[in-house]
């Protein structure tokens, strides 16, 4: 690659990131359902059409800024993966530092993962993550394969495994089903807080920790 391209990658990703920084500005500071092109072009310093050169729409935009919101779970997740737990302490912990983060807002994380690009989360994170490496944690071999799964049910199904060969219900059999049961179950306690904001966070976490103590004992 001659200079001459390497300046144009380099100004391709600068843009990129003004674009996602001019997105999250939005996002914080507003109702995610009117961040528009228009609004995240003019607050970029660019014309609406500039967009598409960089992105393949303004939802792609918005999943990767809303990876910013991940700082925190992906530090615990980081954490987690020093620590010498047991398979079951492990899997509730994912979920209890995962609940925490989504309850938060509950909007930006239904849209990440039921939205329009939500079948597609591994290749947005790597996106992300080139863009941004210094977000970016290190973890262990099974907790890398889950935060990086292609969706919510390969997440999730992920840290089931977790629990084959323990003394829980999970086994070879069962886990499609009990992990149907947990996505499904989330989904719609981030429904009821995308609907109704003032329900409270620990309340619901507390609920989806039950479920899955419920399920899998």
């Amino acid at each position: 690659m001659n200079h001459t391209s390497n300046d144009k990658e380099l100004l391709k990703q600068q843009n990129r990131i003004r674009f996602i920084h001019a997105a999250q500005e939005l996002i914080e500071n507003g109702d995610l359902e009117r961040v528009s092109i228009r609004r995240i072009a003019e607050k970029a310093g660019f014309h609406n059409s500039t967009i598409y050169l960089y992105f393949e729409d303004v939802d792609q935009l918005i999943l990767l800024s809303s990876l910013k919101y991940f700082n925190e779970y992906s530090k615990a997740l980081s954490e987690l993966s020093t620590k010498d737990l047991t398979p079951l302490e492990t899997f509730i912990k994912i979920w209890d530092f995962f609940a925490q983060t989504v309850f938060r807002k509950p909007k930006i994380f239904y849209n990440f993962f039921f939205g329009k690009h939500s079948e597609n989360l591994t290749r947005i994170m790597k996106q992300y993550y080139e863009l941004f490496p210094e977000e970016q944690e290190e973890y262990s071999p099974e907790i890398e394969d889950m935060y990086y799964g292609q969706n919510i049910r390969e997440r999730c199904l992920k840290v089931l495994e977790l629990l084959i060969g323990t003394d829980t219900r999970v086994n070879e059999e069962t886990i499609g089903l009990i992990n149907d049961i947990n996505v499904s179950y989330f989904k719609y306690l981030l429904q009821q807080k995308c609907q109704n904001p003032s329900l409270d966070s620990d309340i619901l976490k507390d609920k989806l920790l039950k479920m899955l103590h419920f399920i899998i004992s």
